[in-house]
């Protein structure tokens, strides 16, 4: 078992839940560690390294940042364009996922669009088939978004890590 102390015992407590809005969330966190912003960053750093966390990362509440459309779209990409047309995708603001799926026949590269309206995803849809001539896709509307939720690396129970 991995041994940690009571303040990254606390950091870890924090990254399981949501991040403070601003422009220096880290702040927020360390001042009720009692620490400096640094420390809780290399923190953080250490406890990547020793394999007790995988990653921070934002989770993005598509509907209440006014986003209330979206739709997976799996195209029909030829094998020989699935990395170059897969950067393209990933590189549009409005795409939150795109990733490569073998095993869903001719329809192997997958992408999460979002926007305001289902008018706007389906504007989004027919420029990027025409801007990077896919001919063959489907669309799979988001009918409601489920829970996202954080990694839990301490055991409730027993205060053991995971």
């Amino acid at each position: 078992m991995k041994r940690i102390n009571g303040i990254d015992r606390k950091l870890l407590e924090f990254v399981q839940d949501d991040l403070p809005a601003g422009k220096r969330p880290f702040d927020a966190w360390a001042k009720a560690l009692g620490i400096e912003p640094e420390e809780l960053i290399s923190r953080l750093e250490l406890l990547n390294q020793r394999g007790i966390i995988r990653s921070v990362k934002a989770i993005l509440r598509h509907r209440k940042a006014g986003f209330s459309s979206g739709a997976m779209v799996v195209w029909a990409v030829p094998e020989d364009q699935v990395d170059r047309i897969g950067r393209e995708l990933a590189c549009r603001q409005e795409i939150s996922h795109c990733y490569e799926r073998p095993g869903f026949g001719e329809f192997n590269l997958f992408s999460m669009i979002h926007g305001r309206t289902d008018d706007g995803v389906l504007r989004i849809i027919r420029d990027i088939s025409s801007a990077l001539n896919i001919g063959r896709y489907r669309v799979y509307w988001s009918l409601r978004e489920l829970k996202k939720s954080s990694v839990n690396y301490i055991r409730e129970e027993s205060g053991e890590e995971c």
